[in-house]
């Protein structure tokens, strides 16, 4: 049944995949995967620094819960479910999978932020 429930997931999973990571080969992907997810933790947490600085005191602590959440959603996500989903990939799949997941959701939380900005 795991099986066949990450045959279905695998695709959805693999369309989180940056365009730039799509190789041939899966080390390369890892290695590409990885620098992104560093650019990308490195983006969000200027982001929401600057939309931080722009709040008052509520609004400050509204966004920290927020972003406390997201966090717990995102490490829930990614490094349980889908690294769990993901485990009887074999090889560096799984890192793989899990890697892209993670860079995904960085990126859409980057985008949210940007979005409360405006």
């Amino acid at each position: 049944m795991k099986k066949i429930f990450l045959l279905l997931v695998l695709p959805f999973i693999s369309s989180f995949a940056f365009a730039e990571c799509k190789t041939s080969n899966v080390y390369d992907e890892i290695a590409c995967y990885e620098k992104e997810l560093k650019s990308n933790k490195t983006k969000l947490n200027q982001t929401y620094q600057k939309l931080y600085n722009t709040m008052d005191g509520e609004g400050q602590k509204i966004l920290e819960t927020s972003q406390k959440n997201w966090l717990l959603y995102k490490n829930s996500h990614c490094d349980e479910l889908v690294s769990y989903l993901s485990s009887s990939v074999q090889g560096a799949g799984s890192k793989l999978i899990n890697l892209s997941c993670n860079a995904d959701l960085i990126d859409q939380r980057i985008k949210q932020l940007n979005q409360i900005e405006k």
